[in-house]
């Protein structure tokens, strides 16, 4: 899956290649005044800060923009250069042999300062003495360097697998791009170590720690996970805020393997379904006979967590003759089994969790204010899949791999299916998209997946054309049929868009990789509200 969607842009100018052009031009050509637009469209993604305009995304841009098959940017490593932002077109895992470079090229266009192009290196007299050169065969190379204030630390190497070289309108582009670009790669070369340290640290706090269960990528997942990781040795009692299907029972679990009571039970108590007395039973106990029904002892959830956990599922049902009793047992460790006048005193580690707005129930007086306070010593917010969207194909590959049981057959989705699991709004979260790839694979007479064996709630109504009455059968009908459709899926998509992102354009600007003045035009023009 593709988390990045690249908007259009105009489709490159027919170039006419020759082995060069005047050499003191200072423009593009006629057939090239595109380049303008392809050179506005680049600076606007080396200004944004998005994550849909990473350097691999702006070089590709690049390498569309002038023709080249491969492209990648080289950067100073102590006395030598290495290779970063690699793109290539056929999308092929390169060899050892196809990666090589001149480094000689590097060297020279950064000290030089200037732009070196060779229509086809083994012909050129200029760099007839270098060995590495030679073994880069028949290739035309464009090697622009990238400066800044400080100087020159990079360049663009560009490459075409034959002799026609790269025209006038392609080295007058690459000019101007590495002109705005070095403070780019800079930035760019900083964030990307930011990211490999934090990689790592990710890579350390899942060596470290056992969160079993839990799939994520996401920023805010990681930081929930370390704070996880810090409070899992306490006692402190820990709430923890999710809506319904994020996997608050994951994080109660892993608060309690990472604890020193990983050898005592973890007990679960769901306590949406049940009433007061069946309730206050269940977590305290009860004795023989203490109300009808009841003709065994029973020990109840706390005394049998002692030593360990005890994680109280939607906390915010409990009734409020039972959150006294539970106060207590926070206050002094003592529980009080139904029917019974004897206490006894019982060590446990009290998880609660809830989907539910526990401080308004609070103000409602639905909740008693002390139990509140006394149960959110430690708080854990986890955040809905529809804010981590980068973490599903990462959940849909484990879900696949987990429930694909046709042996010898190697499942994959269509692009259709890919774009319906990436842009669900899921409001049943991570538990809604494990259901939906389990049914998938239950559904699947093959190994492709498409739309169709997707759950019928996640299934996009099909887009139909509106009915047109060709009476005449002109182009001029025709025209105007396609034009309704089109504003039919357009509405359609930002209404959707917009939806997702409870109405944050910037936010679906981001996600959509439709650039943000051309999506507030669009939702401007079909009258669809924004902020």
């Amino acid at each position: 899956m593709k988390p990045i969607v690249l908007p259009p842009l105009p489709p490159p100018v027919e170039f006419v290649y020759s082995q060069g052009g005047p050499a003191g031009s200072t423009g593009p050509s006629e057939t090239g005044m595109n380049n303008y637009v392809w050179l506005f469209e680049i600076a606007k993604g080396l200004l944004s800060e998005s994550d849909a305009n990473t350097p691999e995304v702006i070089l590709r841009r690049v390498l569309e923009a002038t023709g080249a098959e491969r492209g990648f940017i080289v950067v100073r490593a102590g006395d030598s250069y290495v290779q970063r932002f690699d793109v290539q077109f056929d999308r092929r895992n390169l060899s050892t042999e196809e990666r090589r470079f001149s480094q000689s090229l590097v060297k020279q266009a950064i000290r030089t300062g200037e732009i070196i192009y060779s229509a086809d290196l083994s012909h050129d007299q200029r760099f007839a003495e270098h060995e590495s050169i030679r073994l880069l065969g028949r290739t035309s190379v464009l090697v622009a360097p990238l400066r800044h204030a400080d100087g020159s630390e990079g360049a663009v190497y560009l490459e075409r697998r034959s002799d026609a070289g790269f025209p006038e309108d392609a080295r007058w582009l690459i000019r101007e791009f590495t002109e705005m670009a070095g403070l780019f790669l800079r930035r760019a070369i900083e964030r990307d170590a930011l990211r490999r340290r934090s990689q790592s640290l990710e890579h350390d706090l899942f060596a470290r720690y056992d969160f079993k269960g839990i799939i994520t990528q996401h920023p805010g997942m990681i930081a929930l996970l370390r704070k996880v990781a810090q409070v899992a040795s306490s006692d402190a009692a820990v709430l923890i805020h999710g809506e319904t299907g994020t996997g608050k029972e994951l994080i109660a679990q892993a608060l309690h393997v990472n604890s020193e009571r990983r050898s005592k039970p973890l007990v679960t108590l769901h306590t949406m379904a049940l009433s007061g007395q069946l309730l206050e039973s269940e977590l305290f106990g009860h004795v023989a006979g203490a109300f009808t029904g009841a003709t065994r002892e029973r020990l109840g959830r706390l005394a049998s967590a002692n030593g360990g956990t005890l994680f109280l599922d939607e906390v915010a049902d409990i009734m409020p003759e039972v959150q006294v009793k539970l106060l207590r047992f926070l206050d002094y460790g003592e529980i009080q089994r139904v029917g019974s006048d004897r206490t006894d005193k019982i060590d446990v580690r009290v998880i609660a969790a809830t989907h539910k707005d526990l401080p308004a129930l609070v103000r409602d007086g639905h909740f008693r204010q002390d139990l509140y306070h006394r149960l959110k010593m430690i708080q854990l917010e986890i955040p809905p899949l529809r804010a981590r969207t980068g973490d599903i194909p990462l959940l849909v590959a484990h879900f696949l791999g987990a429930h694909w049981k046709r042996d010898g057959e190697r499942p994959r989705w269509t692009a259709s299916a890919e774009r319906v699991l990436a842009m669900h709004a899921y409001p049943g979260n991570v538990r809604e998209l494990a259901y939906a790839v389990k049914a998938a694979c239950v559904m699947a007479t093959g190994p492709e997946l498409d739309v169709d064996v997707l759950p019928e709630d996640m299934r996009p109504a099909a887009t139909k054309a509106p009915d047109s009455d060709f009476r005449e059968f002109t182009g001029a009908e025709h025209k105007a049929a396609r034009a309704a459709a089109q504003q039919k899926v357009d509405i359609a998509f930002l209404k959707g868009l917009m939806e997702r992102h409870q109405g944050n354009a910037a936010a679906a600007a981001r996600t959509s990789g439709i650039h943000r003045g051309q999506l507030h035009k669009l939702l401007t023009k079909h009258g669809i509200k924004h902020s």
